[in-house]
């Protein structure tokens, strides 16, 4: 397997977003007598509603290039040098990372610029608009720097698939059980933190953003706990006290299953994600059972123990093939 370099990668996804900063305080220095201070720097869509002077606005558009640039150097590195795509993965997170590091930073790089140069010649800042073609341009703007930053990026290192699980010797008539239950603790804080700031929103201020807010929560909660049930039916997957959204898998719809170390790089980010060939469950980086139904598409699922989950599961579908045979 290749090693990518740290330093390479730090280079390619967190200098975009920083060098999408320059332009726009560039300008801000070069035309300083032509910009009224304050500026307007956040515009609704009556117009502006919100000011920056001029040398804050510098400052503001510095940090935020830099702090994107720090994010996702950080994650480009810490992610995918420890968990290469798997060969019967069709998602390259390298590649999609940098992608996305690149497009971010030309979108919030072109519409930063945008709003500067609405500025320019104004006497009043509160008079100040900024078209909606200004916010297509920064979303073009995004996917033409993303995808030169998809074709700049390296492939992820590929290693093999994990092998098939080893199963469990069952008897034709003899029932097995193995369940687990699965908890991410920061989307359940997260979960609690929207509940009561919803709450709280709803009380004193806007009672139908804050019941949105705390509904967010109820459903970040639900989608926080997961239970994976292995029986002699199959694989069964169920989220939060309710058990829904959930998921069944016969046995005979199964052909092979195994025990991996689950990337959620790999799958697209956390949570339920749908990606061409795969759907993933994943609430934490770490072991999972991931089985290859009889279309081919593959079902992905993190949860401790995955290996005896896995194995136990790879028993029932011998049995059901000896049985259909």
């Amino acid at each position: 397997m290749t090693t990518l370099s740290p330093i390479r990668l730090c280079l390619l996804a967190g200098l975009p977003p920083l060098l999408s900063a320059v332009p726009n305080i560039v300008l801000l220095a070069a035309a300083a007598a032509r910009l009224p201070d304050p500026l307007a720097t956040h515009f609704a869509a009556d117009g502006a509603d919100g000011f920056t002077g001029r040398v804050p606005a510098m400052f503001v558009s510095a940090g935020l290039g830099l702090g994107l640039g720090v994010l996702f150097a950080a994650i480009v590195v810490v992610g995918p040098r420890t968990n290469a795509r798997r060969a019967d993965t069709p998602l390259d997170p390298i590649r999609s990372l940098v992608a996305t590091a690149w497009g971010v930073g030309g979108f919030v790089g072109a519409i930063m610029l945008a709003g500067t140069v609405a500025n320019l010649d104004a006497a009043d800042p509160a008079q100040v608009t900024l078209s909606g073609w200004a916010f297509a341009a920064a979303a073009a703007a995004g996917l033409l720097f993303g995808a030169a930053g998809w074709l700049a990026a390296p492939a992820s290192p590929v290693t093999p698939g994990p092998a098939p699980a080893e199963p469990l010797a069952l008897g034709r008539t003899e029932r097995v059980s193995w369940s687990r239950r699965a908890v991410s603790p920061w989307m359940l804080l997260a979960a609690v933190v929207a509940v009561l700031m919803g709450v709280v929103v709803v009380l004193v201020a806007q009672p139908l953003t804050g019941a949105l807010l705390a509904l967010t929560g109820v459903l970040l909660a639900q989608l926080a706990l997961l239970r994976v049930v292995v029986d002699q039916r199959g694989l069964t997957v169920g989220t939060g006290v309710l058990g829904w959204p959930r998921w069944r898998l016969r046995a005979g719809d199964i052909t092979e299953v195994s025990a991996d170390d689950i990337s959620p790089l790999q799958y697209g980010g956390y949570g339920i994600r749908m990606i061409p060939g795969a759907t993933a469950v994943v609430l934490r980086a770490g072991p999972g059972i991931v089985v290859t139904r009889r279309s081919g598409r593959r079902f992905v699922v993190s949860v401790d123990d995955a290996g005896t989950g896995a194995g136990v599961l790879a028993g029932v579908i011998a049995r059901s093939d000896r049985t259909r045979c």
